[in-house]
């Protein structure tokens, strides 16, 4: 009984992999999978603003 099964899920596999849609149905959700596990990161500035960088030129009334 498990053999047949096994057989069966084997026969439907092969069949699968020789459909070019499933194929490329299966290559569009791996990609989808990759960005979504692995988002693209967010470029950083070169070089963080500083406190002092940032309110050069205000002027508080202190």
């Amino acid at each position: 009984m498990l053999q047949e099964r096994l057989e069966r899920i084997n026969e439907l596999r092969k069949k699968a992999m020789a459909n070019p849609e499933f194929m490329k149905s299966a290559q569009a959700h791996a990609e989808a999978l990759e960005t979504e596990y692995h988002p693209a990161q967010p470029k950083r500035s070169k070089k963080p603003k500083t406190l002092s960088d940032i309110y050069q030129g205000y002027d508080f009334g202190i």
